[in-house]
């Protein structure tokens, strides 16, 4: 009897010690994650990598939408370089009070896709997707050069104010 409450309590001295390192290791991994606060340039200048993922972000309220407080758009380091931030449910409503503060975001970082995108994603119709004529071809070489012309848009779905000055 004693052999079994012995190896029962080895095995679970094991086992929260494992769990300790793991916990240790996501606080380590949450911590780097929050330390990088962006400006509204560095963000714009990191777009592509950041496109899809969490990020912090600072900057001045400079608008605040005032049906509801829906938005509000963060100005980097001229009133051209700005983010807006869309309040969604976590955040609730921003404040027209907030109008020329400091506020720091986590929010989810997105890209607007273009209507070519939506048409064909990733390629997926490829060679035998679909009957080809002269008709769908010239509407694919239309689609891809708007495409090729459009403008990229950024925004970010807000999760939480982190700071605000």
């Amino acid at each position: 009897m004693r052999k079994i409450v012995l190896l029962a309590f080895v095995a679970a001295l094991i086992f929260s010690c494992g769990n300790q390192k793991k916990q240790a290791e996501n606080t380590v991994e949450n911590t780097e994650k929050a330390a990088t606060v962006y400006t509204v340039d560095e963000l714009y200048a990191n777009a592509a990598e950041l496109a899809g993922k969490e990020v912090t972000v600072k900057g001045t309220v400079m608008h605040v939408c005032k049906q509801g407080g829906g938005r509000c758009f963060l100005m980097g380091s001229t009133e051209d370089s700005n983010i807006r931030i869309e309040a969604g449910e976590k955040i609730g409503a921003f404040s027209q009070e907030q109008m020329g503060s400091d506020l720091t975001i986590t929010g989810i970082f997105k890209e607007v896709k273009t209507e070519a995108d939506a048409h064909n994603p990733a390629r997926e119709h490829g060679e035998d997707g679909h009957e080809h004529d002269a008709d769908t071809d010239d509407a694919h070489r239309v689609i891809a050069e708007a495409q090729e012309a459009a403008q990229v848009v950024y925004f970010m779905e807000g999760v939480k104010i982190v700071a605000e000055e």
